[in-house]
């Protein structure tokens, strides 16, 4: 029984991280990686560079973030379960089963191939509590309305807002670099097709990220002064490839998705796609 719930601000990086998890019923597999980005974007001392976790630097994160979900399952805020499709699915682990799942690496990895997996679920209690904290409080001020962006900012905003996120490669959201250009001409298409989106990359807003290959977590975070020559290079676009996933793409971060729930936010949660 859970007597009192402490602040959200008041947990740890690792606890809002598996909290977050379980909120949204995420897989146990991804969740090291994701608490390298958390710690990067809250600015964190330690924090993962501008890439992924390795494997062997996940590995070596287990043993310091099992026993903070073992605290949490103990303090009644989150169970853990074998998930089946989508969601996890009962009944929750226990006992040594559960320290067994939890202390054993491969199951915090993500892989397409896993025989089984694990889901987090935050408990009722945890829901009901921290539901509206999990993410940054709204900030108004710092968006334009719907109808006063542009159809190419939209468009940016929305693949940010998706879980795909690809701006080029062959599931982008924009157009492939034309093969006849290159020097000043190069420079300067590319310069158009940016335009909508470094306003949001330098606001911090969103993170663009370049996705080596597909079906993996792996990438590499490409910083506000980067993104024209990488927006150049035919090699890290993949528009010629045929792989899902690959390519460049982007993602709202914490702040940017502070400055989404702003009072704007509920016009555009019926506006994220497009005809």
């Amino acid at each position: 029984m859970i007597h009192a719930m402490q602040p959200w601000n008041t947990l740890s990086p690792a606890e809002q991280t598996l909290m977050r998890r379980g909120l949204w019923q995420s897989r146990l597999a991804g969740t090291v990686q994701q608490y390298g980005i958390d710690l990067r974007w809250a600015g964190a001392k330690g924090a993962s560079p501008l890439r992924s976790y390795t494997l062997d630097e996940q590995r070596a994160l287990v043993p310091q973030l099992a026993p903070v979900a073992l605290g949490l399952v103990g303090r009644g805020l989150l169970t853990v379960r074998i998930r089946q499709g989508t969601v996890p699915s009962d009944p929750v682990l226990t006992g040594p089963e559960l320290r067994d799942v939890l202390a054993e690496p491969a199951n915090w990895l993500w892989s397409p191939n896993a025989a089984v997996t694990f889901g987090l679920d935050a408990t009722e209690s945890a829901r009901e509590w921290w539901h509206a904290s999990a993410l940054p409080a709204a900030v108004g001020g710092g968006l334009p309305s719907w109808d006063e962006l542009t159809r190419e900012q939209q468009e940016v905003l929305v693949c940010a807002a998706e879980a795909s996120g690809m701006l080029t490669g062959p599931f982008g959201i924009w157009e492939d670099l034309p093969t006849e250009l290159a020097g000043v001409e190069l420079s300067e298409w590319v310069d158009r097709q940016l335009a909508p989106l470094l306003p949001y990359v330098r606001e911090g807003w969103i993170e663009v990220r370049h996705f080596p290959v597909e079906a993996g977590e792996a990438f590499t975070v490409i910083p506000l002064d980067d993104l024209r020559t990488a927006f150049a290079d035919r090699s890290l676009r993949y528009d010629d490839g045929d792989d899902w996933g690959v390519g460049l793409g982007c993602v709202f971060t914490y702040r940017g998705l502070a400055v989404w729930r702003s009072g704007s936010s509920a016009a555009w949660g019926s506006r994220l796609t497009f005809d």
